[in-house]
């Protein structure tokens, strides 16, 4: 009976010995393992059964089994641990499962022997609705902030609700960078715990060697081996490089971030000066992908360095507004490709997305200022306006063909010098 309960429950319950072999797996699992092995899976290495995880499944069970400490795996540290669907109630829609997972030391007190038991919990629901808040918590944010502009603005001149558009798009990648730092915080904190426990051991195996240094003999190197073995030296020295190495990547991630938005930081007073074209571009989608993260981004240059004149500040607030559309013109999954080629005495900016394209009948206002087709509140329709004008000051060139329901090519070129009696300076200066 109670086997039958176990099998009823909607979570996925498993069992395995200490040399990861299944002991018992429940409907949850049995179900979503192919035909041929549901009959057979007992007694096979659970490493075999999902292969694409055996590496991240042998580092928590071996620190379960020699730790005899609880192991937790969360959807925001590690969305799919495996390659589960999971179908929506009403709509039957079957999309990747998001889990949680938790891997608790059990002991049978008869025999002696040691198991791990794996429970693991469908939570796409649960995220969905995460996100889904966390989405209406922005939109709502933007569409309160667009209404007091509004309210504050109505008897400004339009440089100023620019001014406003400008400060938009910077908080929304600062919204984005702040998430993004929070996942390799979250999981740089559990590896550091765990590798604070496994100093602890390699501590003791170091007193107990020191102590005992003097009295070499054979009885001693059988003592230091059993020391060896009795902390477990071999699994830590296998273990500790890989948990430094991730604490060391998500501090990495943490620093780029950071780096690249003061880099990135737009700043109106720059001025006339040296643009690095490849570095402009990487830190752009760098920033971009922080926030808008769906998309797959590529960055394509035939030449490692590109420099033209210009002002920075108004030139990557047109290649960012250009970027952040692409984004969000893509709903769930595709990609962003920024190519620069350069052409002579111009460089080519050329942005192709895979979104939703902009329907024929409207690509003709496109560039007027305040026309947008997105929802009240998430938007002023100055992006693309910002972007005309900047690029025409630079006296280069913007233009975008799209076909909906397939994606947007947006190609900007602009001049390596300045070549006109008028510099770009006094461009936008006379813009204001």
């Amino acid at each position: 009976m109670f086997e039958q309960l176990v099998d009823k429950l909607p979570v996925g319950i498993g069992i395995v010995d200490e040399s990861f072999n299944v002991v018992y797996l429940n409907e949850f699992f049995l179900d979503r393992l192919p035909q041929d092995l549901r009959n057979d899976f007992k007694q096979k290495p659970i490493t075999i059964l999902f292969q694409e995880q055996e590496k991240f499944l042998k580092r928590r069970l071996k620190s379960v089994f020699v730790l005899q400490h609880p192991s937790f795996s969360y959807w925001e540290q590690r969305p799919h641990i495996f390659p589960f669907k999971s179908s929506r109630p009403i709509t039957g829609e079957e999309t990747q499962m998001y889990q949680n997972m938790e891997i608790l030391p059990i002991k049978d007190k008869k025999s002696g022997g040691r198991f791990a038991c794996i429970f693991l919990q469908d939570v796409t629901a649960q995220a969905s609705y995460f996100r889904t808040q966390q989405k209406l918590s922005e939109a709502l944010k933007k569409e309160h902030a667009a209404q007091v502009k509004l309210i504050r603005k109505l008897d400004q001149a339009q440089s100023q609700l620019i001014q406003a558009e400008k400060m938009a798009s910077t908080g929304q990648l600062a919204a984005g960078i702040a998430h993004e730092i929070n996942n390799p915080i979250g999981f740089v904190a559990a590896n550091l715990d765990t590798l604070s426990q496994y100093a602890t051991h390699l501590i003791a195996i170091c007193n107990g060697v020191h102590e005992r240094l003097d009295d070499l003999n054979e009885d001693i190197k059988d003592q230091l081996e059993a020391l060896y073995s009795t902390h477990h030296y071999a699994l830590l020295k296998e273990d500790i490089a890989e948990l430094i190495e991730e604490s060391s990547d998500g501090l990495a991630r943490v620093k780029d971030i950071v780096q690249n938005l003061k880099s990135f930081s737009l700043q109106t007073a720059e001025g006339i000066q040296t643009i690095e074209v490849c570095t402009l571009c990487n830190q752009l989608i760098s920033l971009i992908s922080a926030q808008y993260g769906k998309p797959q981004y590529k960055f394509d240059c035939a030449l490692e360095k590109i420099e033209i004149m210009g002002d920075p500040g108004p030139l990557k607030q047109a290649l960012m507004n250009v970027m952040i559309n692409a984004a969000q013109a893509i709903n769930d999954k595709g990609f962003i490709k920024l190519t620069v080629i350069e052409k002579g005495d111009t460089v080519v900016f050329k942005i192709l997305d895979s979104g939703c394209g902009i329907p024929q009948s409207n690509l003709k206002r496109i560039f007027e200022p305040f026309f947008t087709t997105k929802p009240e509140g998430q938007g002023q329709g100055l992006g693309l306006s910002v972007a005309y004008t900047a690029i025409e000051k630079h006296h280069g060139k913007i233009s975008i063909s799209s076909k909906e329901g397939k994606g947007t090519v947006v190609e900007i070129t602009i001049p390596k010098f300045i070549t006109s009696t008028q510099s770009v300076e006094e461009d936008l200066a006379d813009a204001e």
